[in-house]
């Protein structure tokens, strides 16, 4: 009966793949349809309207597909299609054909109506699942919002597009905030994101943000659309007392914020839980790198009377290059009562001498306690500058080596000036790291591992395409990949046995997507580019670094 079954299923999806058809949209006529609307709305399950170059004065809805049939939206070859925006459904693909940083109006999808500047490039319905946008430009719109107030859209792929001078255009800059991204399990990676007065607003759980790169921000930009214009790399102060999705277990991982210019800039930007009301938590900032920015990093920052507030945030493995902020400020910061905050195996540097700064700061106002966390063995450097000049986990006074394990040293980058912060083979940020926890408990031939705390780790959250945290346990040969974390009982299951003795170190081995972090046999190294002697870690300099423009 099961077989019987089974193969009137395949028979059925075998009927619905067949059906699924491709029509050409031509504005010049000879297609399939002259306009793109005209396509969607004729769209059967698993349908897709291939559009060719011209200009389509449109604002285009897509309708619903389902689960494996995707009704999709794409360019034909090398074409130029501009349109002013997309509203989309569940299991609806937007896909260009636009490398990263590709200029607006030459390849792909070039959204936005720059007539006229406003409105949203992409938007999501209520509760939308199974979605991707991928390979656009956008221009003069918020670029992208998944969906109202409180909506849950599900199960998103937001995937190199090239996004800059939101709700604005270059020859009259008024910038605003660059998407709200309103749902679970979404993986925003591969963007390339300039001229905006904010990066993605983001509430909801389990999302993955990796490998974009925010660049060429500056308040001049900045006017009405912009309201206040410190501006941040994203933001995760979700309005849960408003209705919004609380923000939980968010990874931030090997992001580039480049050259943010302004008053009071954030190159992470801001865990803030006062109208969170304890709803908001778990996230790790890893294998960043922040460079030429006129402000800070991260901006933990909630105000006494919001406890309980944003908790369990973890940042290590990053680069904080070239960070102005000024005789008496920091770069990082949580204070207040957030707890569980870790700063560890990171690299401050500034070029020029400074005084009287934090790297990084933990300390409450008022006897409010940020305990516990976790701090020690990062790296600090200036000319000149003695381990009193820079300030440890105390706000404003103290040694920077009061911390276990910081160094006051030259972290001796291949190429500062060319951008290049990958560690030569005398760096004294090689194997200065620390264990990120140990082992709870000692454990023989075990897929079961209990650790001191397991909020530095992912297990890849089901999301396609991500891949979960590998770990080394004493040595770098024994390693081996999380399939399940649970938080709260700081229990990792493993994909193979393996044994550990209570106390062992446990070192991050490879990340979200597959990158091995864990190379040199005797311990983890400093910072976001870990030394490696063929050379092959090091990320290529990003490119085009002056904005996108027509």
């Amino acid at each position: 009966m099961k077989t019987i079954i089974k193969a009137i299923w395949c028979i059925l999806v075998l009927a619905v793949s067949a059906s699924a058809a491709n029509y050409t949209v031509k504005a010049g006529g000879g297609g399939s349809y002259s306009t793109i609307q005209a396509c969607a709305s004729a769209m059967s399950l698993g349908d897709t309207c291939t559009v060719y170059a011209g200009t389509y004065n449109e604002n285009v809805t897509v309708p619903a597909g389902t689960a494996g049939n995707y009704n999709t939206i794409t360019v034909n070859g090398s074409d130029v299609v501009r349109v002013h925006s997309f509203t989309i459904n569940s299991h609806v693909k937007i896909v260009g054909n636009c490398p990263i940083a590709g200029a607006y109006g030459t390849c792909g999808f070039s959204l936005g109506n720059t007539s006229s500047p406003g409105g949203t490039c992409v938007n999501g319905t209520n509760n939308m699942t199974d979605y991707y946008i991928v390979g656009n430009t956008m221009e003069a719109c918020a670029f992208i919002v998944t969906g109202p107030v409180g909506s849950n859209s599900s199960h998103g792929f937001i995937q190199q597009n090239t996004m800059a001078w939101s709700c604005s255009t270059p020859s009259a800059p008024n910038v605003c905030t660059a998407a709200h991204l309103r749902g679970d399990y979404i993986l925003f990676e591969n963007n390339d994101i300039s001229h905006v007065s904010d990066g993605p607003y983001i509430a909801g759980a389990h999302i993955i943000y990796r490998k974009n790169i925010f660049h060429d921000l500056s308040s001049n930009d900045c006017g009405s659309n912009s309201s206040n214009c410190h501006i941040d790399f994203m933001q995760a102060d979700t309005n849960y007392n408003g209705g919004d999705l609380p923000t939980q277990y968010l990874v931030l991982e090997k992001n580039k914020s480049v050259n943010m210019n302004g008053s009071d800039m954030h190159a992470i930007g801001l865990f803030q839980g006062e109208v969170c009301s304890g709803n908001c938590y778990g996230a790790i900032v890893r294998f960043h790198q922040a460079y030429h920015v006129t402000g800070s990093g991260i901006t933990d920052d909630n105000s006494e009377s919001a406890c309980p507030a944003w908790d369990h945030i973890k940042s290590y493995n990053n680069d904080w290059i070239d960070m102005t902020t000024g005789s008496g400020s920091g770069i990082n910061n949580t204070s207040y009562c957030s707890t569980y905050a870790a700063y560890v195996n990171d690299i401050y540097y500034w070029p020029g001498s400074v005084s009287n700064i934090n790297g990084y700061f933990t300390s409450g106002g008022g006897g409010s306690s940020t305990s516990p966390y976790t701090v020690g063995h990062n790296l600090a450097f200036c000319p000149g500058c003695t381990a009193s000049s820079i300030h440890a986990h105390v706000y404003g006074s103290g040694s920077w080596t009061d911390d276990t394990g910081n160094i006051l040293a030259n972290p001796l980058f291949n190429n500062y000036s060319g951008n290049d912060f990958s560690l030569t083979s005398s760096s004294p940020a090689r194997n200065a790291g620390k264990a990120l926890t140990t082992a709870n408990g000692t454990i023989t031939n075990s897929t079961k591992l209990v650790v001191s705390d397991a909020d530095y780790f992912q297990d890849g959250y089901t999301i396609p395409g991500v891949q979960g945290d590998c770990i080394a346990v004493t040595t770098i040969s024994n390693h081996v990949c999380i399939t399940a974390v649970n938080y709260a009982t700081n229990t990792l299951t493993l994909s193979s046995p393996i044994s550990a003795a209570n106390g062992d170190p446990v070192w991050i081995y490879s990340i979200s997507d597959g990158t091995v972090v864990l190379t040199d046999s005797t311990g983890p190294d400093l910072g976001a580019v870990p030394y490696s002697s063929s050379g092959s870690s090091r990320p290529s300099p990003p490119t085009g670094l002056t904005g996108v423009v027509n």
